[in-house]
Formats: structure tokens, sequence, C-alpha cells
């Protein structure tokens, strides 16, 4: 994983730069534009939502080209047995340079997970799922995962207490404490903690999906190794570590702040990142998607607007000019002035020192079990139908 990032990231870079060269101007005018010339159309005729049609060639292409990777590099392990170069050739182009091809896989999971009617429509509909189903798992996605845990859990308690890859219990200021947070967020993307949540709330027909997706990967699994051990663990369960230790961590950033005066505000327990660095699909408009999740991800900016009263009314946490990575490295490594620096004060109240202290008091409140509001009295009360918590827009 450090070696993907370590050759992924400079590898955009040198791409990016050469991408501004100025022979390439009229490129980087035609380029975007022949492929929305297809992708729209296309998405016209496929697409319940044509303003999805940007998902198509990522679809096309992730759909193709990692599974035909997958296929090559099972060849030559079949016939040359383990080779460290073609480790590397199906691993960094797997999650493509900067890691763009892993961020877009992952999004458009997120998304299929939310768009419970499907992205297709008429006789297209055989097509949905094929995020969560078809090139999901060649990025350790375990299929019905974001449709039902992501969807049932996270979007039911929105990180409180009873979500089960919550870090409100955790102080987020001291570094160790994410190494606590791997193992719970391990459980949920296996998809052990949801089910044992279900189980509990006796949600059978939650049951019946999940295991469903977690038969056919872990079932895939088993498979693999019993044909090759080593295979199963380079090629197929590596992946899978992969997105728990890098979703992991932004999981452990998209809730990290929290007000202690206000402990429910969802305009500060989600992040909200403006001029965002790695903007996938507006994703970076987290209280967006928390607050009014029914808001397609094209109006997001303008949903922000239109409520930038709201936001400024409780110093919303909102950065600008970053990215999630960046906004960790500066967690891990306590760097509270780097991030005051970008974070946006909308009101043009707070001074830096002002900002750094707002951080870090939201970042070190810890949530015990009586759950963000302090209601819940005992135990069995964790994950009851009365903590459920939905927003009205």
């Amino acid at each position: 994983l450090g070696i993907q990032i370590m050759i992924t990231v400079p590898l955009m870079e040198l791409l990016k730069a050469e991408w501004r060269q100025p022979r390439l101007q009229k490129l980087r005018l035609v380029m975007p534009e022949l492929v929305r010339c297809i992708s729209r159309p296309l998405g016209q005729l496929v697409l319940r939502d044509p303003r999805n049609h940007s998902y198509l060639p990522w679809m096309i292409w992730l759909g193709t080209v990692t599974p035909c990777l997958f296929f090559w590099a099972l060849k030559r392990h079949a016939n040359y047995g383990f080779e460290f170069s073609t480790m590397c050739i199906y691993h960094l182009i797997r999650v493509g340079p900067r890691l763009q091809f892993f961020a877009h896989i992952h999004t458009l999971t997120h998304k299929e997970g939310h768009a419970h009617r499907g992205f297709f429509k008429g006789i297209f509909q055989v097509l949905n799922c094929t995020v969560e189903w078809w090139i999901g798992p060649f990025y350790g996605v375990v299929p019905w995962n974001y449709y039902i845990a992501h969807m049932k859990i996270h979007h039911r308690w929105h990180n409180d207490v009873d979500d089960v890859h919550t870090n409100l219990d955790l102080d987020r200021t001291n570094p160790l404490a994410f190494f606590l947070y791997v193992p719970r967020f391990t459980l949920y993307w296996t998809g052990l903690s949801p089910l044992a949540l279900f189980i509990k709330r006796q949600e059978w027909w939650l049951i019946q999906k999940l295991l469903l997706g977690m038969g056919a990967y872990y079932g895939v699994t088993l498979l693999l190794l019993w044909w090759d051990p080593v295979f199963a663990v380079v090629y197929w369960l590596f992946p899978h570590m992969e997105a728990c230790v890098l979703l992991c961590a932004i999981s452990y950033l998209w809730h990290a702040f929290v007000e202690e005066s206000d402990p429910g505000n969802q305009y500060v327990n989600s992040v909200t990142i403006i001029d965002g660095h790695d903007n996938v699909w507006n994703e970076d408009y987290h209280v967006v998607h928390h607050h009014a999740p029914n808001t397609h991800w094209t109006e997001m900016p303008a949903h922000f607007e239109k409520n930038r009263h709201l936001y400024a009314a409780v110093n919303a946490t909102i950065f600008h000019d970053t990215e999630e990575g960046m906004l960790l490295q500066w967690m891990f490594e306590q760097n509270w002035d780097a991030m005051a620096r970008h974070f946006v004060d909308l009101n043009g109240k707070l001074t830096l020192e002002e900002k750094r202290a707002l951080l870090v008091r939201r970042l070190s409140h810890v949530v015990d079990a009586r759950g963000r509001d302090g209601k819940r009295c005992e135990r069995k009360e964790w994950g009851a139908t009365s903590t459920i918590r939905d927003f009205t827009e």
C-alpha cells in the first residue's frame, strides 16, 4: 500500500504537469467534450437520471480493464507462479495515478448504494448493481455492503454511538486512537458488525441480503485460497485490506468534529471541503450528503450556497483548497496550524489561534455510551429504533 501511494501520487503530478503543457491546449479543450458527447446521449438512453452520464465512462473503463487485468494476472500466475513484476503492474494500474481509479470506483459504489432503484432503466436494468457486484470486488468491496450496511446503519445514526463504525468515543487529537478505530472499521467493512446489529434488531430481510453478498464474496475468496493461497492473498485479499485501511481513514475524517455545546449539529459533525483537490462527484459536500441525501450530486454546491447562512451560524466544519489526505496528515501530525489555515470562517471573525482552538476542541470531545444527546441509559438501547435520526429535508 505504501509503495502504491509513493508511486501513484508522483505519477499523477507528472501527468498533471504534462497535461498543462501549452502543446496539449487543444487536447485539453477537446478531450473532455469528446467524452461528454458520447456519455450524454448514452446516458439519455440507458440511465434513469441522465445527469449521471459521467458515471458511464468510468463504469465502462473499470468494468473492462480491471477484470481483464485480473484474469491476465491469474493466467500468468498459473503458468509462471508468483511474479513481483506482474503484481506491481496489476495493482498500480488497478488503483490508477494518484489512486484515482480506486477513488472513482468506491465513489461509484457509494452512489450505487444510495440509488435503490438502480442507475439504469428499461431493458438496461440488468446492469443495475454492476458496480457493487462486478467491479467493486476487485477493489475489496463486499456486495450489498453499501446498499445494506451503509444505508441502514450509517445513514440511520449518522456516526452516533449506535453506528458500528463511529469514532465519537475516541480522542481524535491522539494519533494512536486511529489504530483503535481500524479494527472497528474492519468489522464493518467485512460485514460482521452490521450483521450483529441487524440480528439484534431482528431485521431478517436485511440479514438475508447482507449474507448473500458476504457469501458470494467470501465464497470466491475460499475458492481462490483452495486453488492458490498466494494468488488469493496477493490479488484478491490485498484489495480488501487496502480498502479497509484507506476508507477507514476517510471515514475517520468525515465525522471527526463534534461541538461540545451542540453535539448533534450536522453542520459541525460532517466535513465540507470547498475547492477540494479530489472532489469526486461532489463527495466533498458531506453535510449535504447527510442532511439532504435526496439532493443530486450536481446540485450540492447550489444547496450549500443556498444554506450558507446555516453553516455560518454554527461555524460549520469547512475547509478550502485541500483534500482528505492532507487533512488526515495534519490530524495525525497534530499540525493544527496547517489545518486552521485552511479552515473557512464564513463570518470572517476568527483569528488563526481561535480557529486552531476551535478545531482542537471539536476533535477532542469524546462521547460516551449515552450517545451524542446523552439520553441513552441502558445498553439495550444500542441500535434501538428510538435512537434513529431522520432529517426532515
